[in-house]
């Protein structure tokens, strides 16, 4: 496996790649199988949010799929590797694969100064890996693809046996009930999402059972993620239609902006 993007950066192992430089990875089976976990943090100014957080959930994916994880190891890097970026602010990977290798990647940021639209992909998580971060994202990039080929920005998870409203592929869905700020059930297979986790920390986050068609009846929407942050949504199509610019959706947008800032850090 290659990459050969010049102007990120990216660390194999500890050590980082020079710009310019192909570089190899060997296809251990975590990468030919998809049998790994990975992180996705974000850098403000050379600082992650709540790191720790991050390394906890990674450890337990680890510890859901039997892989050895070694904390304080990729603590390290990644301290020396947001010192390292091409950007002081980023997206950054962390990926750890069956064959013991460690990847962690510069990504672009998302602009989410506009909407979106969302489109509906039917989806069943697996119970297997339901509480783990892994690298068997393939069902998520195909239904982001799905969803663009269906004029859409993003899909919208819904349970493919009751129309349960789920997640996005790479971000939680979140939704406004008159001032209330709902989102559906972990239990339901979705990811325990740590940015879900703090904006529950700035206002009341009622978890709310809804389907598909019952979305109609929302205020607003939003998706949120670590790298994201927030990202409002005008529309699910052939569903619901919500305004993007309401007080109570920018309020909840400002809070939860303020409280990333509040928890930048150095991993331990």
């Amino acid at each position: 496996m290659t990459d050969t993007a010049p102007s990120r950066a990216l660390m194999i192992d500890g050590d980082f790649v020079p710009p310019g430089d192909v570089a190899s990875i060997p296809l251990d089976d975590g990468l030919v199988r998809g049998d790994g976990v990975f992180e996705g943090l974000r850098a403000y100014g050379r600082a992650l949010r709540t790191p720790g957080a991050h390394l906890d959930r990674m450890q337990r994916s680890c510890q859901e799929i039997a892989l050895d994880f070694d904390r304080a190891t990729v603590a390290d890097d990644l301290n020396r590797f947001v010192a390292g970026t091409a950007s002081p602010d980023c997206g950054v990977r962390v990926i750890l694969t069956r064959g013991g290798r460690r990847v962690l990647r510069e990504e672009p940021l998302i602009d989410t100064s506009g909407s979106w639209t969302l489109a509906a992909q039917q989806h069943r998580p697996t119970p297997l890996l339901s509480h783990a971060k892994t690298l068997s994202y393939a069902a998520n990039m195909q239904a982001h693809r799905r969803a663009q080929a269906a004029g859409a920005d993003e899909a919208l998870f819904v349970d493919a046996d009751d129309d349960a409203v789920l997640e996005a592929p790479t971000s939680s869905f979140v939704w406004l009930e008159g001032e209330t700020l709902c989102a559906p059930p972990l239990e339901r297979g979705i990811l325990d999402s740590l940015t879900r986790r703090l904006i529950g920390e700035v206002t009341t986050l009622e978890v709310r059972e809804r389907t598909l068609s019952q979305m109609a009846d929302a205020d607003a929407a939003m998706l949120i993620s670590s790298v994201m942050e927030s990202q409002a949504i005008r529309e699910v199509l052939d569903v619901a239609q919500w305004p993007t610019d309401g007080r109570r959706l920018n309020e909840l947008r400002a809070a939860l902006a303020d409280a990333t800032r509040s928890r930048l850090g150095p991993a331990e």
